[in-house]
């Protein structure tokens, strides 16, 4: 739906992405992907931002850049293209959104991936088969479209986020000590940067032994033991185990407690958006 308050905001963001003003426009359009996850035009404008200012950062102001923390930001999953090949991870933006619904015949100059429309799997630059003209089909080997439309099926390392105000952030490490300074810096600048918007209570605590489902009952545990109501429908707990980088490398746990109602709220159209 896109209503005079959203319309102000889309019209704001292509206004600063004219103005090299990316991370601002940005901005702008995420708060309209808070409200309307799924609307078009929001989606189309910030494929088209993040595509052009991720390739003209050197033009753009030091804090108008767009970086991983932007890049990564949960609520852009659905405008990137993924590699749908077993255990590849790899995701990009594609030119679709700039060359229209038929930019299939476009000439694009060492492509990050593509689509096969028969087969309809859309694979990277590694997964794809080499071809005359562009990338190949692993399966049937035709010639795959170099700009396809975004599939959504990025996963990206940042923890979820909500159209709600994030009030507190527990996190629990595995081991005999509690996490240091340094390490949730660290988590909060490459899992949970939404920290550094709505400044929420950080807590963190360690357990000795994680149970087989990765620590999310420790987690539940410990935010009702901080504050009972946490469990309650007046908040909204949301948990997020993970590890550090190797197969060894130590496993630790979020619980994000989101307050129960909404952060951004259109007000020509006040009804809850889901």
């Amino acid at each position: 739906m896109v209503t005079r308050w959203t319309r102000q905001l889309l019209d704001e963001a292509t206004a600063l992405t004219t103005e090299k003003r990316y991370r601002s426009a940005l901005g702008r359009l995420l708060i309209v992907l808070d409200v309307y996850p799924g609307l078009p035009e929001a989606q189309r404008l910030a494929g088209e931002l993040i595509y052009i200012g991720a390739r003209t950062t050197s033009e753009a102001a030091p804090e108008e850049q767009l970086g991983p923390r932007q890049l990564f930001d949960t609520r852009l999953n659905a405008v990137f293209c993924a590699c749908e090949a077993p255990g590849c991870g790899v995701s990009w933006v594609s030119a679709h959104h700039l060359l229209g619904d038929h930019g299939g015949g476009a000439s694009i100059r060492n492509p990050m991936g593509g689509r096969c429309d028969v087969c309809a799997v859309t694979v990277c630059r590694r997964h794809a088969r080499p071809a005359a003209l562009g990338l190949g089909c692993p399966r049937c080997g035709r010639h795959l479209d170099p700009v396809p439309a975004p599939n959504g099926r990025r996963h990206s390392a940042q923890t979820e986020r909500l159209n709600k105000p994030l009030v507190h952030v527990i996190v629990l490490v595995e081991g005999k000590r509690p996490p240091s300074p340094d390490f949730m810096t660290g988590l909060c600048d490459s899992v949970m940067p939404d920290v550094f918007e709505d400044s929420p209570r950080i807590t963190g605590n360690c357990s000795r032994k994680f149970r087989g489902d990765e620590g999310r009952t420790e987690a539940v545990f410990h935010a009702g033991a901080l504050e009972p109501a946490y469990l309650t429908d007046d908040y909204d707990l949301r948990i997020h185990p993970g590890r550090q980088a190797g197969r060894r490398g130590q496993r630790w746990v979020i619980a994000k407690v989101f307050e129960n109602r909404p952060k951004h709220m259109d007000p020509d159209n006040p009804a809850p958006q889901h």
